[in-house]
């Protein structure tokens, strides 16, 4: 006898597969790391994939992965802090695909786990820039096409670092601080057309070069020490099948939620 058999009440439906079959997604920093992870499984859910990043030789590989595999993808390279570069490329999308149905917000750089007063200008105002700065710029290009729509999904992904302070330096705190925020702001805002935005929090990821933007001085590690010490390295996988949920209709009626993907960290 199968378990659904003992439960009360009707027998249970199969639990529906995710298909993203030609719903077109636009992401940032697709080319290497979470956003290839992201990529590549929502394009095997049948996405439309549209990446923008810096690299465009990453971008091709990309491409080329998801194309070889019978999917549909393009991409531009973009600095996606440049408001006219984005539009441009939402542009060309929209000319290709007609749509934009999920925005994920990926790309992202570290800061070297300085503190406040190790913390340059130039640091603190590049740092703000890719994390925070693009997230909100993307988001702009895109809520007109949702709008019109009245449906989409906006993923921000934030970090560990967005819920504490112990998980980075100053301006990449302050930077995934300000991401949840604006991912707060934009679920509310648009709430009632038809669009939700939520955010990932991934806490410590093996087999990404996040950690190689920039050195780090030992003696602003050894800051960090009690907290950092604490993570379990985590996948990009794992990143990728929490996005694949929040940009299908298994997660319809979730908005303004930060969730973490840290193996229980933020549970401590």
């Amino acid at each position: 006898m199968s378990m659904n058999s003992q439960l009360p009440g009707p027998a249970a439906a199969p639990l529906p597969a995710i298909d993203l079959t030609g719903r077109v997604v636009v992401l940032t920093g697709g080319a290497a790391g979470l956003g290839r992870a992201a990529a590549l499984t929502l394009a095997r859910h049948g996405a439309f994939i549209g990446i923008l990043d810096k690299s465009a030789k990453g971008i091709e590989a990309v491409v080329g992965e998801i194309e070889a595999a019978g999917g549909k993808a393009w991409g531009a390279a973009a600095d996606i802090t440049d408001e006219q570069a984005v539009d441009r490329a939402i542009s060309q999308l929209v000319e290709r695909w007609s749509n934009i149905d999920v925005l994920i917000n990926c790309a992202g750089i570290f800061d070297g786990l300085r503190p406040a007063a190790s913390t340059s200008n130039e640091l603190w105002n590049r740092v703000i820039a890719v994390n925070l700065t693009a997230a909100f710029v993307m988001t702009r290009a895109v809520l007109p096409y949702m709008t019109r729509a009245g449906r989409g999904s906006i993923i921000n992904v934030a970090s560990e670092a967005g819920l504490r302070g112990g998980c980075g330096g100053a301006a990449y705190v302050a930077s995934k601080h300000g991401l949840v925020g604006l991912t707060r702001s934009v679920a509310w805002s648009y709430r009632t057309s038809g669009i939700r935005c939520n955010a990932v929090c991934p806490g410590a990821i093996g087999e990404t070069d996040i950690m190689n933007d920039s050195a780090i001085d030992p003696a602003d590690a050894e800051i960090f020490l009690p907290v950092m010490s604490l993570a379990t390295e985590g996948r990009p996988q794992s990143i990728a099948d929490a996005v694949l949920f929040l940009a299908s209709d298994l997660s319809a009626f979730v908005n303004g939620v930060m969730l973490p993907v840290d193996g229980g960290w933020s549970a401590g």
